[in-house]
């Protein structure tokens, strides 16, 4: 009897997860004045902020919504660009919030605040490959 409520335990929790997709995509970086904002005009929203591509906005619904950012290191033009030495960061990611549209982001995905995009990585490395959800 023990043996089935801890199969039916099992069960009922593997039921009750759920898969997560993530997507890739090229960040860079924007400097304070962080206000005002597409989303919130002129209420501050402190540093854990992004703004987005046209791609990302979806006609403002974007705003307010929260996503968990991880630098992929990549190499480009034969520089390679590595993530922080933070392993919090590179193993649980960073979490930073939409406030913002960016349009085309200069062929960015999104721009991180540069506090966001110096926990991820390097800001002198001016850009770098993120994985979000």
């Amino acid at each position: 009897m023990k043996e089935e409520t801890i199969i039916f335990a099992v069960s009922m929790l593997l039921c009750l997860t759920s898969v997560v997709s993530t997507s890739i995509g090229v960040a860079s970086f924007y400097a304070e004045p962080y206000v005002p904002s597409a989303c919130y005009g002129n209420n501050d929203n402190g540093t854990n902020i992004i703004s987005v591509s046209d791609s990302l906005w979806d006609n403002g619904n974007a705003c307010g919504r929260k996503y968990r950012l991880w630098c992929k290191p990549v190499t480009v033009d034969g520089i390679y660009q590595p993530c922080t030495a933070d392993i919090a960061v590179n193993v649980f990611g960073y979490d930073a919030t939409v406030v913002d549209r960016c349009g085309q982001c200069n062929g960015f995905t999104m721009l991180l605040s540069q506090e966001v995009f110096s926990a991820l990585t390097n800001t002198k490395d001016g850009q770098v490959q993120v994985e979000y959800m």
